[in-house]
């Protein structure tokens, strides 16, 4: 099979051919349709995160078909070969201390095997195997390319926007339109919040941010942000969602509330500095959220995609060939993408 071969930090990916995996015990063999190229990726490109071994396969936003199961395989969801699925990058183990007080997405089993991120290959290929646990349906009528973005994009920004406690009525800012952040809006939008302030340096990804129905908009790099968003909300916004890969929460603790919320998702190396007695005299929450739950997560977000609520298709800017994915990743280092797929298999 085709598959983008991880070599070491700073190097670009090597298009290799490579024997086809075969699904082991309790595994799946998936015909991969399309993986997204998100900011982790970089990280994991630029040196940022623990390099994988060379010769992995990086790629972790992932949907696609599935091929074969392999022996002693439950198959809860009644899939047959070629079904169409969205792949988890998070695989919990069901049982540990974090799984059964329902934090999954810390659980430590997990955290050793992310498929396109830790342990296991991912998505960046024609075909690869995953745990069968890691595997979820995608509905009728619903594009199996565009559903690729769910696995993280708006995985990530649906648990984000739940442990802040978006919901009907909550004023929401939002620090950074790339994918997830645009995911977070139109998320934030389903779930009622209002009104929506959409932060960024590009006008291109803030003209998105309307688009997907952020109600207000700042271009940080033409106006001062901070008194932008005091402008539209005097009390200050009740959720700030961090976005950025390199969070630092300059903007976030200006503009929160008294008793507000501030959620971070990036996975950069960045330190953020807090002035404590701000931070404990109005009361903020910071809160880090990793990825998502995905055994309800990914359900909910697939039928909120099946009947409309959510489409994502609309934050999706560009498609490459294989033999473009470096350029992928060279245009997501400029800014230029608002969420690009891989299509593996046409």
């Amino acid at each position: 099979m085709k598959a983008a071969v991880y070599k070491s930090p700073g190097q670009p990916l090597e298009l290799s051919e490579i024997p086809t995996p075969t699904p082991g015990e309790g595994e799946v063999l998936i015909k991969v349709a399309a993986t997204g190229v998100c900011h982790s990726d970089l990280h994991v490109l630029d040196g940022e995160m623990i390099p994988p071994p060379e010769g992995f396969i990086l790629g972790h936003e992932v949907s696609g078909w599935v091929v074969e199961f392999g022996p002693r395989c439950e198959n809860p969801h009644g899939l047959s070969p070629g079904d169409p699925v969205v792949v988890s990058w998070i695989i919990p183990c069901g049982k540990c201390y974090w799984c059964v007080r329902g934090q999954e997405n810390y659980c430590t089993y997990a955290a050793a095997r992310m498929p396109g991120l830790v342990g296991i290959n991912g998505g960046h290929a024609e075909y690869m195997t995953v745990p069968e646990t890691a595997i979820y349906p995608i509905p009728k009528g619903l594009d199996v390319y565009n559903a690729a973005v769910i696995s993280c994009a708006y995985g990530t920004a649906y648990r984000a926007l739940k442990e802040a406690g978006v919901g009907p009525g909550t004023s929401l800012v939002v620090v950074g339109a790339g994918g997830v952040g645009l995911a977070a809006v139109e998320l934030a939008v389903a779930l009622g919040a209002y009104p929506i302030v959409a932060v960024d340096v590009r006008e291109a990804a803030l003209k998105k941010a309307q688009e997907v129905g952020a109600s207000h908009v700042i271009n940080a790099a033409e106006r001062n942000a901070i008194g932008a968003i005091r402008e539209a909300l005097p009390q200050g916004t009740d959720v700030v969602y961090e976005t950025k890969p390199n969070p630092d929460l300059k903007i976030a603790l200006e503009v929160v509330r008294r008793g507000g919320t501030i959620v971070v998702t990036g996975l950069g190396a960045s330190t953020i500095e807090i002035p404590a007695m701000h931070l404990v005299m109005n009361g903020i929450r910071i809160v880090g959220s990793l990825g998502y739950k995905p055994r309800t997560d990914i359900p909910e977000l697939l039928a909120l995609a099946a009947v409309g609520k959510i489409k994502p298709e609309k934050i999706i800017s560009h498609r490459y060939k294989p033999e473009n994915i470096n350029e992928a990743y060279n245009n997501l280092r400029q800014g230029k993408h608002h969420r690009a797929l891989i299509i593996w298999n046409p």
